[in-house]
């Protein structure tokens, strides 16, 4: 798996918030989410992409910072980025081309 950081600046005076990621019990290159007040997100192969959205539905301030790290490696941060700048991203990849950042778009109201 390849570390990702995503442009940041002046983390320290904005706020800070903390996801933990674990391997799915399903695999696949899925990740479960896990937050410091105990909530755990479904899993995703976009997994601190997943939970800026899911933070910033929450309120979280856009210019936060939230910083990601793996359960096997909880002192180093695996990625990490602004709250409203990861919220509106995705990763695409296709047959021709490797992984992508790419607009985020969300499912259609009667997707799932």
């Amino acid at each position: 798996m390849t570390i990702a950081t995503i442009a940041t600046s002046n983390v320290s005076t904005i706020g800070r918030h903390r996801v933990t990621i674990r391997e799915a019990d399903d695999r696949h290159g899925r990740f479960e989410i896990l937050l410091p007040d105990g909530v755990t997100l479904p899993a995703s192969r976009t997994p601190l992409l997943a939970a800026a959205r899911y933070l910033l539905r929450e309120g979280a301030d856009p210019s936060a910072a939230v910083e990601m790290r793996h359960a096997s490696r909880p002192d180093t941060i695996a990625a990490y980025g602004r709250v409203g700048a990861l919220a509106k991203l995705d990763v695409r990849e296709d047959q021709t081309s490797g992984p992508r950042f790419c607009k985020w778009r969300p499912p259609p109201q009667n997707w799932g």
